[in-house]
């Protein structure tokens, strides 16, 4: 657990699944774990890697994969924050409530995202490295970026919880803006669900 919080975001998803059977797993889960354990042998030259040629610029991407838990029908949450080339902050875990539509799901990682951004842009500005423009949060839902920015009442959407229109209220006084970009540009689908090996190494 403390590897994926602090060094490997890379293995956050399998170490979120894996943390859900601590007190009940089976050979499957422990085999599982093995493999984990095998995957960090083979990678334990990578690193985390601060500064680079990009831009000193926080950038967010916030995804969720619905109804991803077998068990609970909950969706799986995830998102990530770099600042320049390196990856500074990211998340994997079970969404609280169970939701009816992969917009919402989208919706509800858009919005532990935007928390986490206020968190880092406060965090950054404590350090004398106040951030001037918005911090984009990439989202690959159109409609859960549309929500974000529009405060106007939809009754197709009236079901959603008030706590997740945060974010709406973050794009509204500037901080924070959402941003639609393909499945495919989402480094935060690395948080969400197992990736073929293609895919998980492109990420």
């Amino acid at each position: 657990m403390y590897i994926a919080v602090a060094t490997q975001p890379d293995i956050s998803y399998a170490i979120e699944r894996l943390s859900s059977y601590l007190d009940c797993y089976r050979p499957e889960h422990w085999e599982v774990a093995i493999r984990v354990l095998h995957y960090l042998k083979g990678t334990r030259t990578l690193g985390l890697v601060l500064g680079g040629s990009n831009p000193v610029q926080l950038l967010g991407y916030s995804d969720s994969d619905y109804a991803n838990c077998i068990e609970t029908s909950c969706s799986i949450v995830g998102y990530c924050f770099s600042l320049g080339s390196g990856m500074i902050s990211w998340c994997s875990r079970k969404g609280q409530t169970i939701v009816d539509s992969t917009c919402y799901a989208k919706y509800m990682a858009l919005h532990e995202a935007a928390r986490e951004a206020v968190f880092l842009r406060e965090m950054l500005e404590e350090l004398d490295f106040a951030l001037l423009d918005a911090t984009p949060i990439c989202c690959n839902n159109s409609v859960a970026v549309i929500l974000s920015e529009d405060h106007i009442g939809h009754p197709r959407v009236k079901h959603i919880r008030v706590k997740y229109h945060y974010v709406r209220d973050q794009v509204w006084v500037g901080l924070l803006v959402a941003r639609s970009i393909q499945l495919e540009d989402n480094t935060a689908d690395i948080f969400t669900k197992p990736l073929g090996c293609v895919d998980f190494l492109c990420l």
